[in-house]
């Protein structure tokens, strides 16, 4: 595979992680217990890896033993975690926004982890892409430490970092087992580590509407078994930084369907941080 082909089903995954943050929220604002919406939304995409026909190519047991996939699955549960605890705290496109500056970070890692080399424009696209998040988070505001929001925007952060070191340490595991065993071993031990996070939930009601079902398979089927396989498809041949042009493509659907659905306000500061995120951002995912 090229890098052309990698760039399509990366842009793919783009765009279909674009629709989680929103959903997400959509599903939050109804009261619905953040880690079991979380633990559901996993176990059923790991299930449903084993009802596929080809699962034969999706199950790499001998994959269970390599410590790198429990690190990448710990990580990924953690970042989900927070993503979940952070959104209900803060809007659905200040979550987008500050989530997309996973591809400031990936840079600043795959240096120290892969000795990808940051050139000027990478540096130029982590600083633009960091001021734009200053911005996004005080909106030209005095921060209120011990705000609800501020602990969110920190919540969500915490996610952002979780991302970068997805993309970096899953690099070599994909080119070693291919994509598609990477994307089941990740969704299992996902589920399995979000499990002991269940007792963070005050709402134990598990009555869920038809809506609320809806919402979660999809995130299930579309946002996580298809989008994660597009994602880690694309690393069997661009490197992270590339990888992380998804990123923009994510932010963009985001933040279009947030201010669709939910009416998020912007004031100029927030606006301003928005475009030097996705500035910043592009920068970085198209340097060569």
């Amino acid at each position: 595979m090229n890098r052309r082909d990698g760039l399509v089903p990366t842009i793919l995954a783009g765009a279909l992680f674009g629709t989680t943050v929103p959903v997400i929220k959509l599903e939050l604002n109804s009261n619905i217990p953040p880690e079991l919406f979380l633990e559901l939304r996993f176990a059923i995409a790991s299930a449903m890896i084993f009802l596929l026909p080809q699962r034969k190519d999706w199950v790499g047991w001998g994959l269970h033993r390599s410590r790198s996939i429990w690190i990448v699955g710990l990580i990924n549960a953690a970042g989900y975690v927070t993503q979940f605890q952070g959104q209900v705290l803060v809007s659905s496109s200040n979550a987008a926004l500050i989530i997309s500056t996973a591809a400031l970070m990936i840079p600043l890692l795959s240096l120290f982890h892969v000795r990808e080399k940051l050139g000027q424009r990478k540096v130029a696209g982590v600083v633009t892409g960091f001021v734009g998040t200053a911005l996004v988070v005080t909106r030209g505001e005095t921060l209120v430490l011990g705000s609800s929001e501020f602990l969110g925007d920190l919540l969500i952060v915490f996610t952002a970092v979780t991302i970068a070191l997805v993309f970096v340490l899953s690099k070599k595991l994909v080119e070693k087992s291919g994509a598609r065993p990477v994307t089941s071993g990740m969704l299992l031990l996902t589920s399995l580590f979000v499990l002991p996070t269940l007792p963070l939930d005050q709402n134990r009601t598990v009555n869920f509407s038809l809506t609320e079902w809806l919402g979660i398979v999809y995130l299930a089927v579309f946002a996580t078994v298809g989008g994660y396989y597009f994602f880690m498809k694309g690393l069997e041949s661009v490197s992270p930084t590339v990888s992380s042009i998804i990123l923009p493509i994510e932010v963009i659907v985001a933040v279009i369907l947030s201010v669709i659905l939910f009416k998020d306000p912007f004031n100029l500061y927030s606006a301003t941080g928005a475009v030097l995120i996705i500035a910043g951002v592009g920068l970085v995912s198209t340097a060569t």
